[in-house]
């Protein structure tokens, strides 16, 4: 019986490639993406000309009108932008806590930001314009809490948001898949980051890095 029922759901799956080709899938969804652009860009703060944001993006922290992006630029699906105004959380032998931040996050021109990217700020991460990225890839200026004894007997989702500096990415930067961008890292021109990079301090330009900790390999000439 099973048998038979997956002869006639491969047979009308067969039928139906042949009316619904991948083709036009391709161009349906482009037509999405089109309209969820549209619809998403009244939630941020600025969004240039030309730019893109693939169906879904989770807008996070309720800081999303400060976001700013370029012209040009494609986030690509599953994005997050967590631009953190506000966030309750929990000291060491206390009760709540309610913490306010002022975050800003910029995005430049001609920028591809590859699926499942995470961009989390409760200062701010200002990328330049040309940024390639990967997916998976998360780029962050903040952290539940630190290493302390006293906060190890609270959640980590209830730590306190803690950050080093705001995140500074040059231009024409290339970061390979599931790397991670900490907070106060500054990051020049030209630089490419390798597949699984954990970058914790500055990346001088026209270099390749990689490793966790992420360590220069290479200068360009």
């Amino acid at each position: 019986m099973i048998k038979v029922f997956k002869s006639i759901l491969s047979a009308v799956l067969r039928l139906w490639s042949i009316v619904y080709t991948y083709r036009m899938s391709v161009r349906m969804k482009s037509l999405r993406d089109v309209v969820y652009t549209a619809w998403i860009r009244n939630f941020l703060g600025e969004m240039g000309e030309g730019s893109a944001i693939q169906y879904p993006c989770s807008l996070q922290g309720g800081g999303h009108r400060r976001v700013r992006i370029g012209k040009h630029t494609r986030i690509a699906s599953h994005g997050i932008l967590g631009c953190w105004e506000r966030y309750r959380a929990m000291e060491a032998g206390e009760g709540e806590l309610k913490q306010r931040f002022e975050p800003e996050i910029v995005i430049g021109d001609n920028c591809s930001i590859g699926e499942y990217t995470q961009i989390t700020a409760i200062k701010k991460i200002a990328i330049g314009d040309g940024l390639l990225t990967g997916r998976y890839v998360y780029i962050g200026d903040n952290a539940h809490g630190g290493l302390s004894w006293e906060e190890s007997g609270i959640p980590p989702i209830r730590r306190k948001l803690t950050s080093k500096g705001m995140i500074i990415i040059g231009r024409n930067v290339w970061i390979g898949d599931k790397a991670t961008i900490l907070s106060g890292v500054h990051i020049g021109d030209n630089v490419i980051i390798g597949a699984n990079t954990v970058v914790t301090k500055d990346i001088p330009s026209n270099t390749v890095a990689v490793g966790n900790p992420a360590q220069i390999v290479k200068r360009l000439k």
